[in-house]
Order: structure tokens, then sequence, then C-alpha cells
């Protein structure tokens, strides 16, 4: 798989501004994990862990995906407040035996209804398809997520197939690089 350029770790959209995780992120990610009836699409309802001990696993393992020179979700904050509001960005992933670069998203509830998931799952599109060399890419989404069915087509993705990732059954949307 391509190594990130160095800017993906620090850019912007119009609204929001992408930049690495950080290491006290884990306390504004943590709400995410609170009475949150989505948690199920990501699979974290699969683990009884605490909301902050969920927030910090998942934001480790960015840090780790980093360290490790491969794409990863960024911190996503919001311009107008400076608020730390979720994260999303690019994640290699292998489907069925071949690469892929996932677009992903996940947004604090309090935040939904704004638009920002588009938002950025344009950007990364965009990003994407100027920046790293692939045909298509891919938002892998839980069968149920309606909210993030919409988001990906907006972002011009159809249906391609489907998949079973992390014991859910996932619908594999894409779109390609023409």
């Amino acid at each position: 798989m391509e190594k990130p350029i160095p800017s993906y770790y620090h850019t912007e959209s119009e609204r929001l501004i992408f930049r690495s995780i950080q290491s006290t992120d884990y306390k504004f990610w943590a709400p995410f994990f609170v009475n949150n009836p989505t948690q199920k699409y990501v699979g974290a309802d699969q683990y009884p862990f605490s909301p902050e001990a969920k927030a910090q696993n998942w934001l480790n393992k960015q840090t780790e995906r980093k360290e490790n020179n491969t794409y990863g979700q960024l911190a996503v904050i919001e311009k107008s407040t400076g608020n730390f509001i979720g994260v999303g960005g690019i994640i290699e992933r292998e489907i069925n035996g071949s690469p892929e670069f996932e677009i992903t998203y996940s947004l604090l509830p309090s935040v939904w209804g704004n638009g920002y998931a588009t938002e950025l799952a344009i950007f990364f599109r965009h990003f994407a398809f100027n920046n790293i060399a692939t045909d298509s890419v891919i938002s892998m989404i839980h069968k149920e997520n309606q909210a993030s069915i919409n988001v990906a087509i907006k972002n011009g993705m159809q249906i391609s197939g489907e998949t079973e990732f992390m014991n859910m059954s996932l619908y594999i949307y894409r779109i390609s690089n023409t």
C-alpha cells in the first residue's frame, strides 16, 4: 500500500480541520460511546469497556497506523468553534483479498445533521483521487446505518458488494476515479 503524504496529517475543508490524533483527544471522543445507539454500526457495542477505554483504544489504533506510515483516521475539528467533533479520513483495508482505501467518518451525536460527514467524505474522496494511486475508494457501511448510506450516496458512491467485518454484515459502497 501507499504511504500517506505529510499534508494528510494536517489539512482542511471548508468548515473542518483534519489533524493527527493527540493523546488527549480520547476525552473528547469518549462521549461518542455514551448512550449512542449507532455504536453497533462501528462494532463498538461488542466490547464491554468504559466509554473512555473504547475511545482510547480507537485512537491508539489511529496513532499506530500513523507510526506504521499507513493511512488512518484523523481528528475532525470544527473550524468555527475549535471543538473536536469526531474522527474520519482514509483507512487502508484488504477486502476479499484486494487492497482498498476506505473513506471513514464517525462524528459525535451533538453535531449530526450539519452536513459534516458529507463534507468530510467528499473531501477525502478528492484527496484520495488526487494523491493516491487508486482506481476507486470505498466506504463499508452497516446495512442498517441509513445515515451513513445517505452520506455515501451524496459522495457519488453506489453499492458494489457486501462483506463481513468485525462480525457485522456490511455493504461496500464504491466510487471510481473517472
